[in-house]
């Protein structure tokens, strides 16, 4: 049986993929902040700020493969607090790559769409990144670390949505928060992303392990979309009025970081890997409404409890 760790294993990846992989692997699930138990993994406690904290628990545990979803997401915290975006976005992205390389495993790293400048759509892969604040300038610095440790390591560019363990919500649970008790909010009209549901990201992350392949790959939804436009087909979706999301360009808002209009991928590598087309955002949304009938929502949040242990 294949032995996965995960890291940021409270996150909305990083949940989701542990709560996936416990039914046919071997999962050690690690987590920091925030107190998670799953059924079926064993959950670690372990600060990965310290270099010897990265090397020691990945040795200790010795995985086949690590999925390191840790990062700091907050585009605007990052803007303000540039030594911690760093440190979680470069830094500690290499030393687990370094401590993979050591233990004998392979890694993959989760980085973002936004390492483009988003001044035009369909980047792949060997297209030259231009990020345009800190947090890109940091999640681009990791890859380009961990790369470096581990020529190896797969390093997947994305951006997804989903049913969420903490209280932080997701784009789409943030939506249909303010949908459903008729509350105004407002969606950009010139953001343009392709989200992929989070689910959909785990089995693809699971079948990407099946395989020999390393390098970059870009990892997103079929469907090119404003975050307005994305807003407005959850609410069709969900049969709930949309004259609550309020159309507005990102200029209006005085946001602290600069953020990037376009960031739609060009998902041919992966598509031709895996020999599949990448969900539509509307499988996407059907899921995501067919996950919450059944209840998934409250099973994920009812994994926020005590850990297990701590690492040594």
């Amino acid at each position: 049986m294949t032995k996965l760790l995960v890291t940021g294993a409270s996150g909305l990846l990083g949940s989701n993929l542990v709560f996936e992989a416990t039914r046919q692997q071997e999962v050690i699930a690690l987590s920091h902040t925030h107190p998670v138990r799953f059924e079926g993994a064993e959950v670690v406690r372990a600060d990965l700020s310290l270099a010897e904290n990265v090397m020691r628990v990945i040795r200790q545990f010795s995985p086949d493969w690590v999925v390191h979803c840790a990062a700091e997401t907050n585009v605007d915290r990052c803007e303000m607090d540039p030594e911690r975006a760093f440190l979680l976005n470069r830094d500690i992205p290499r030393w687990v790559a370094q401590a993979t390389r050591v233990s004998g495993g392979r890694m993959i790293h989760i980085s973002t769409d936004a390492v483009f400048d988003g001044s035009r759509s369909g980047y792949q892969e060997e297209d030259v990144p231009q990020p345009i604040n800190v947090y890109s300038r940091s999640k681009l610095e990791g890859e380009l670390a961990v790369r470096e440790e581990d020529p190896r390591a797969m390093i997947l560019r994305t951006n997804f949505f989903g049913w969420s363990a903490l209280d932080k919500m997701s784009l789409a649970e943030w939506f249909l928060a303010h949908l459903e008790e008729g509350r105004s909010c407002r969606g950009f009209t010139d953001v343009f992303v392709k989200l992929l549901l989070v689910n959909d990201l785990v089995q693809l992350l699971l079948r990407m392990m099946e395989s020999e392949c390393e390098g970059i790959y870009h990892v997103v939804g079929r469907d090119c979309v404003s975050k307005y436009d994305f807003g407005v087909r959850l609410a069709q979706v969900f049969q709930l009025d949309e004259k609550w999301i309020l159309p507005v360009k990102v200029d209006q808002l005085g946001l602290i970081a600069p953020r990037a209009r376009n960031l739609c991928l060009d998902t041919s590598k992966i598509s031709n890997m895996l020999d599949m087309e990448m969900p539509s955002l509307e499988e996407g949304l059907r899921r995501f409404y067919e996950l919450k009938q059944r209840g998934y929502p409250e099973r994920l949040k009812s994994l926020i409890g005590e850990q297990n242990n701590e690492g040594n």
